[in-house]
């Protein structure tokens, strides 16, 4: 393998921002282990780390390169495990929380459509009740319109009571 590169590769399947930031700030070049095959050309480098691919340990251990490789291993500490663990119980709470909150809003919903159902249906009632007073009001005129003027039977009971009045009473 020809080292015309100052590469060093990182071979990883774990692509975290945490580990990305890590392994770039030592100045790795990340490489997914799991995406080599071993029909692949390999790249030139002059380090290898992580889970190495076979391939390239075999070719350093044909061509006697000077290629330095390591072998890391990461672990999480008991502190960062408790970070962790808290993190999952905070989630955990909010993503119930979530539940509640979501089951509590469609129930406002529901009650929410109930009320504007009902509104509409009281509107209803008012347009025929106000429907029904213009149809008492105009039958109200009507039979005032009816009784201010009299009937010719009427005119002519109250001429005869009139004349009634005027006569003379009879004497005894």
């Amino acid at each position: 393998m020809k080292q015309e590169s100052n590469k060093r590769l990182y071979f990883t399947n774990d692509f975290s921002p945490e580990n990305v930031a890590d392994l770039q700030g030592q100045g790795y070049t990340l490489r997914k282990a799991s995406a080599y095959h071993e029909a692949d050309t390999l790249e030139a480098c002059v380090e290898v780390a992580g889970d190495v691919p076979q391939a390239y340990l075999d070719l350093i251990e044909r061509t006697k390169a000077n290629i330095v490789t390591a072998n890391v291993q990461v672990s999480i500490t008991p502190e960062l495990q408790a970070v962790i663990d808290e993190a999952k119980a905070e989630c955990a709470k909010v993503v119930a929380e979530n539940v509640e909150l979501k089951e509590q809003l469609d129930k406002e919903r529901q009650a929410a459509i109930k009320l504007m159902d009902e509104n509409a249906e009281l509107k209803d009632k008012v347009l025929i009740g106000e429907k029904t007073l213009v149809a008492a009001d105009e039958e109200i005129k009507a039979l005032k319109a009816a009784a201010k003027k009299p009937t010719a039977a009427e005119v002519k009971a109250a001429k005869a009571a009139e004349e009634a009045k005027t006569a003379e009473p009879p004497k005894e």
